[in-house]
């Protein structure tokens, strides 16, 4: 009935000795249109019908991880806000989610976070620097800004969650930003890690980085959304490895 898109994918986590695909389904622009006519969409949906190979693995990892962090926040109780339109500011996130724990405070209760979601290595240098460092530097420029707080009006302190493919990508990453870019507002994971248990997944951020022992943190909790925002300094949720 043209509901649904549905294309093969290369799933690159599996290690067998061929390539091995899946089948990714997507509602089309009808299917859409049908879900909000129903009151099954938000608004804040989008459509594609004509996805690229390239577009399709990006969205999906987008998806995967927003499967994830709605299953933690509710296994949490915490409340999730998700976002992926109308996001192009200063910066141009794959999406932006809030994080809120309904048991603390109004004002102290919120923390924000910027999704980038990366399948290349580093690369297109310009005056020595890759293209993701590039993007992430106006990430460190906005940081705790006027520009930031008129862009979005409930904050101007946030995190970046950067998920790479692989361990050796991640640790590259980590390398370019601790020469001069040493900030918690940088969380860098891989999509592995986040698949595997969300809540325990290993972020780590160049503050402190050092090839022997990288400091680290998880959205595992003891209840605090503090934690959340990797400033509970607690051995449990900061941890050097």
């Amino acid at each position: 009935m043209g509901y649904v898109n549905r294309a093969p994918l290369v799933d690159f986590g599996r290690s067998e000795r061929f390539l091995y695909y899946r089948q990714v389904y997507w509602l089309s622009s009808k299917g859409l249109e049908l879900a909000e006519e129903e009151g099954l969409a938000n608004g804040d949906a989008k459509a594609n019908d004509d996805h690229s190979p390239r577009t399709l693995d990006h969205e999906h990892e987008i998806s995967r991880f927003h499967f994830a962090v709605k299953e933690f926040c509710g296994s949490k109780q915490l409340d999730l806000y998700w976002r992926q339109h109308d996001l192009k500011k200063a910066v141009n996130p794959d999406a932006l989610f809030a994080i809120t724990d309904p048991l603390k405070p109004d004002g102290e209760n919120t923390f924000y976070y910027f999704l980038e979601i990366e399948r290349s290595k580093l690369g297109k240098y310009m005056n020595g620097e890759p293209q993701l460092l590039r993007k992430l530097v106006k990430y460190y420029e906005y940081y705790n800004s006027e520009e930031c707080l008129g862009d979005w009006d409930d904050f101007n302190q946030f995190r970046v969650i950067v998920v790479v493919r692989t361990e050796a990508r991640r640790r590259n990453l980590l390398t370019h930003l601790s020469d001069h870019y040493k900030h918690r507002m940088f969380w860098i994971t891989t999509a592995e890690l986040c698949g595997q248990d969300f809540g325990r997944a290993d972020f780590r951020y160049p503050a402190g980085f050092q090839r022997d022992g990288v400091l680290a943190c998880s959205f595992a909790t003891t209840g605090s959304v503090s934690a959340l925002n990797g400033l509970d300094t607690t051995p449990s949720i900061i941890t050097f490895k």
